[in-house]
């Protein structure tokens, strides 16, 4: 029961803190939340809808719906991948420059807190055990 009720703590401490950037550049938690995916994954590889869907465990619609109106109010462009045209990338707009600074200065800063005071070999191991954790869920 200590392992579940400590990654539940950590969990709410670091949705409190995306909560508080997210009210300040006037978004909600849920697109916070896609902004925050597209913005780390889109700096290793390219970003679609499907794996929005996977990530959080969507429906198709649902993620639809949610792209739509983050790319009504400006923030995100689908734009055809260059390999296949059929698919589309996400991709922050230049009008989310201001909010994707914000997002990232909260990651980086929220992750260099979180690892205070633990080795690269510590984070290994965790990230190690806690994906197995993952899995073991599934």
């Amino acid at each position: 029961m200590e392992t579940g009720k400590i990654i539940n703590k950590i969990a709410h401490r670091l949705r409190r803190r995306s909560q508080a950037v997210q009210k300040t550049v006037g978004i909600s938690e849920a697109q916070g939340r896609i902004l925050d995916y597209i913005l780390v994954e889109g700096a290793r590889r390219p970003v679609y809808p499907k794996d929005i869907e996977k990530e959080f465990d969507l429906r198709s619609s649902t993620v639809t719906g949610a792209l739509t109106v983050l790319e009504t109010e400006g923030l995100i462009a689908r734009v055809p991948d260059e390999r296949d045209g059929r698919l589309k990338k996400l991709v922050f707009t230049p009008k989310a420059d201001g909010i994707r600074a914000a997002l990232q200065g909260e990651i980086e800063e929220t992750e260099k807190r979180m690892l205070q005071g633990i080795s690269e070999e510590e984070k290994a191991v965790f990230l190690e055990l806690a994906e197995r954790m993952l899995k073991n869920l599934e």
